[in-house]
């Protein structure tokens, strides 16, 4: 199973989790699960380049360290449990951990259950609410990367 394929499965798997009582639990094993760290350090590389190409006199180690010094994969994963756990039921959380745990056989798990559609329904929109949230996340954040990358620049300068 290719990495895209495995994301879109996570990421559809993501947005099925909610609620209350276990919820939070159940949406920590999910996230666990979903291996952010690699995500993490694939969107911090992207952010990386992308800031690199603005601020040239600054290694790129140093662009790195300050996107992770102000977008935390902690951050992230506990934004993710959050949401997770708001929008999603224990039930829903423990489907998607196994299908998570079966990627290749996730649709079939998913679609398989009681109200799988509502719940793949329910799972697109929390994504999209979920994606919008991060991107201002970021945006917030971006303020106080430019400023660090700003003084850095200086710096290199002289």
């Amino acid at each position: 199973m290719t990495k895209v394929s495995k994301w879109a499965i996570t990421a559809f798997c993501s947005v099925l989790l909610a609620g209350c009582g276990s919820s939070q639990d159940k949406a920590e094993e999910l996230v666990k699960l979903m291996g952010m760290d690699v995500q993490y350090k694939m969107v911090v590389q992207v952010a990386t380049s992308g800031y690199a190409s603005k601020y040239r006199e600054v290694a790129p180690e140093k662009i790195k360290a300050v996107i992770e010094g102000n977008i935390s994969l902690d951050l992230l994963k506990d934004t993710l449990v959050q949401v997770y756990a708001d929008h999603f039921d224990a039930d829903e959380l423990e489907l998607m951990i196994e299908a998570n745990k079966h990627p290749d056989q996730a649709m079939k798990i998913i679609m398989g259950s009681k109200d799988g559609m509502k719940l793949a329904k329910k799972s697109m929109d929390v994504q999209v609410d979920l994606q919008r949230d991060m991107a201002k996340a970021f945006e917030d954040r971006d303020v106080d990367i430019v400023d660090e990358l700003d003084d850095l620049r200086k710096e290199a300068r002289g």
